[in-house]
């Protein structure tokens, strides 16, 4: 089994968690050949992931990274747009 763990060190921890989080229901559905778990700190985002093969785990990690990636970039356009 490999094991993968991302720290994600962002003053927005609980927006990004409430946006990622729902797509743990996707992933119970997907398959078994990965699983994830999320929880937040203070100012950080931690995702675990396991996988029982290196292309499961590439395929994850890419996945909920691109899905944290998103959630700050449409957060940053959020907080753009309310300043202007």
């Amino acid at each position: 089994m490999l094991h993968s763990t991302y720290l994600i060190e962002t003053q927005n921890a609980d927006y990004l968690y409430r946006s990622i989080t729902p797509e743990l229901e996707t992933i119970a559905i997907a398959g078994k050949r990965s699983s994830v778990t999320v929880h937040k700190t203070a100012e950080k985002l931690v995702i675990k992931i396991e996988a029982s093969d290196v292309a499961s785990c590439r395929s994850a990690t890419n996945s909920w990274l691109r899905l944290v990636l998103i959630a700050a970039e449409v957060d940053e356009l959020v907080a753009d747009t309310l300043k202007n």
